[in-house]
């Protein structure tokens, strides 16, 4: 994927999510309150981080361990069996924040080796979500630390949401002009 593609797409979710902000507090902050709970969320978020690492290991050059590669893929599907399984209590904030993580990394490979102007950008947001997916893997419990004096002050959510849609429309306006 193009690094003009992942803009605009990275644009379009943030822009949509600050616009449902703006005019639905109401929902955000109901999925806020029952987000760290939700198993559905985190079977999404543990498939996608299976995936995303399967084929990370699958592009990585292992050495002596390289005739394991035709296996990955098996073995992401079994350690997605055993996470759904074993886990008492799988987070849908430390799945989340693997999948931040995971994601970064061919975002910032595309981005990086573009030649783009302005493509730091980018870089820079990934960066921001990966140290944020670090800190839920962690600590899941700072999702909703980290979100109540937004929840809480609805001046600060409405400044937080018109923020979110306008680096949205920033990254729409870099990806279909810039990139």
């Amino acid at each position: 994927m193009s690094l003009q593609w992942i803009a605009i797409l990275i644009g379009l979710m943030a822009t949509g999510g600050g616009l449902v902000g703006i005019l639905r507090p109401d929902l955000v902050k109901r999925f806020a309150g029952l987000f760290p709970r939700s198993v559905v969320p985190a079977w999404v978020f543990t498939a996608l981080c299976c995936f995303l690492g399967a084929r990370e290991a699958g592009a990585m050059n292992m050495g002596a361990v390289d005739v394991i590669k035709p296996y990955i893929p098996f073995m992401a599907v079994g350690v997605f069996g055993a996470s759904i399984y074993y886990m008492k209590e799988l987070l849908a904030p430390r799945a989340l924040g693997g999948f931040l993580c995971l994601i970064s990394v061919p975002i910032v490979k595309t981005a990086s080796q573009s030649g783009q102007p302005f493509f730091q950008f980018l870089v820079a947001i990934m960066y921001f979500l990966v140290i944020y997916g670090i800190i839920l893997l962690m600590s899941p419990w700072y999702f909703r630390k980290f979100f109540q004096p937004f929840l809480d002050n609805d001046a600060l959510f409405k400044v937080v949401a018109l923020g979110k849609t306008a680096v949205g429309v920033a990254l729409l306006l870099l990806g279909a002009l810039v990139y």
